[in-house]
Parts: structure tokens; C-alpha cells; sequence
């Protein structure tokens, strides 16, 4: 297997891996808890959550919901509860392997009582959405690809591009009946945390779209390059505007 970052996206990881100002070991504990916050929102947006910015911060730090849809608000919650509860897990400094149990362990968490099946892989097929490809089908197909994935990881020294082709591979596998982007982002999320690296999140509409074309072009086409872009420049952003 070759790399999944080309020579420039190369040298931006080894840009971001060297820069302080990316360690997530050096935010104060507001500033934890405000990741959190826009991390969940991030998430919660990229697959259309109706909760604004502000409802979200309302809502995960006072309790106070919208009068907006149920599951939205309980999608928030999950995410918040997940998120935090391996945030502080790796703070305490303990490393989250990943694997098929910490996969199950993210689905379960995220998917509490939305009437998921968070304790199995799917056992039929999946609509792709507005992606031109069809996701896999079969049991024994999904159970193998899966383990090539997780296995594969092993491979990138790199956290960055670890995390990325974790992302990437599980979303396309689509691997469960739903939540099928919102585990391999918390998945990505757990391997930049491991490596000490502030996870990617933006309040952006525009990166919210980037973020949608390069994982529809990576599922479609097997390539990593837009994806990869939208990451590595996103924390490079982050980056230069505290610097500024």
C-alpha cells in the first residue's frame, strides 16, 4: 500500500504534527470544553442536524432544547457524551487502540436509544445517497473488509494519514444500518487525540461542504487527494487564524 498523502499533504501533516499550537495537550480546560462543543456541532451539521450553533452550545451546557426534532437534540447529546468521555480518557494518559470492539463501542454510544442496531453489522444493503457507488453488501463481505481496514491501519506511522484512511475505508464500508458517518468521524477524531492533535471541526458552511465533496469523491473513486486536502488545510487554517 502506498501513502495516503501526496508529497505536499506530506509536508502540511509534518507542518501540523511539529506545531504547538495543534497539541491538544495544550488547551485549557475551557477550551476542551468548547471543542466539544463545536466538534459536536460540526458533526451534527454535516449530516443536516437542525440545531444551530448557539442551540447546540444551550443545549450541551444548560440542558435547555430547542423545539426542534426529538432525535436531533438526543443526536447532540450522544455525540457530546461520546466525544467527552474518550477526550478525557486520552487526557488521563491512556492511548484508544483502534479496533472492531472500540467500532462497536462508538456505534453503540452515538446510536443510544435512536432505535439503531448499534450491536451488529448490517445484514443488508444500504442506499450510497447521493454517492455513485454502492456500498458492500453481504455479511461476509462487510466482516472482511472491515478487518483489512483494521489491519491495514498499521501501516501509517503517521497519525494524520492513519486518521484519514480510517475515515475514509469505514465510510465507504458503511458498516452498520446508520451512523455510518458519524462513527468514522469519532473514529478520526480518537486517532488525532491519541497522537495529541486537535481534531478537525469547523463552524463553516463552506468547509462543511468541502468536507461532503472530498468524502463523495473518495467513495466514488477510491482517491483520497480531495478528502485529504479539506483535512490537512482545515487544520492548517485553525492554525494560522490563533497565530493571527
Amino acid at each position: 500500500m502506498g501513502h495516503v498523502f501526496n508529497e505536499e499533504q506530506q509536508d502540511k501533516a509534518a507542518f501540523i504534527c511539529s506545531n504547538p499550537i495543534a497539541r491538544l495537550s495544550e488547551l485549557y480546560r475551557s477550551e476542551v470544553e468548547n471543542l466539544a462543543i463545536i466538534w459536536c456541532y460540526y458533526s451534527g451539521k454535516i449530516e443536516g442536524n437542525s440545531y444551530t450553533y448557539v442551540e447546540t452550545e444551550t443545549l450541551l451546557k444548560d440542558g435547555i432544547t430547542s423545539p426542534k426534532k426529538y432525535e436531533d437534540a438526543e443526536m447532540l447529546i450522544n455525540l457530546h457524551n461520546t466525544f467527552t468521555a474518550e477526550l478525557e480518557y486520552i487526557k488521563e494518559g491512556n492511548s484508544r487502540g483502534i479496533n472492531e470492539n472500540t467500532l462497536y463501542r462508538m456505534h453503540q454510544s452515538i446510536s443510544a436509544g435512536l432505535n439503531e442496531e448499534s450491536e451488529y453489522l448490517r445484514t443488508r444493503p444500504v442506499c450510497g445517497n447521493s454517492m455513485k457507488y454502492t456500498p458492500t453488501r453481504g455479511l461476509h463481505q462487510i466482516r472482511e473488509k472491515l478487518d483489512e481496514i483494521l489491519y491495514q491501519q498499521e501501516q501509517y506511522a503517521n497519525p494524520l494519514e492513519r486518521a484519514v484512511y480510517l475515515h475514509c475505508n469505514i465510510t465507504k464500508l458503511q458498516p452498520f444500518t446508520g451512523k455510518n458517518k458519524h462513527t468514522p468521524r469519532m473514529i478520526e477524531s480518537i486517532v488525532l487525540m491519541n497522537a495529541d492533535i486537535i481534531p478537525v471541526y469547523s463552524l463553516r458552511e463552506t468547509d462543511i461542504l468541502n468536507y461532503k465533496k472530498g468524502l463523495i469523491f473518495f467513495c466514488e473513486t477510491g482517491e483520497y487527494s480531495l478528502y485529504a486536502d479539506y483535512f490537512l488545510n482545515r487544520q492548517i487554517e485553525r492554525i494560522k487564524e490563533i497565530e493571527e
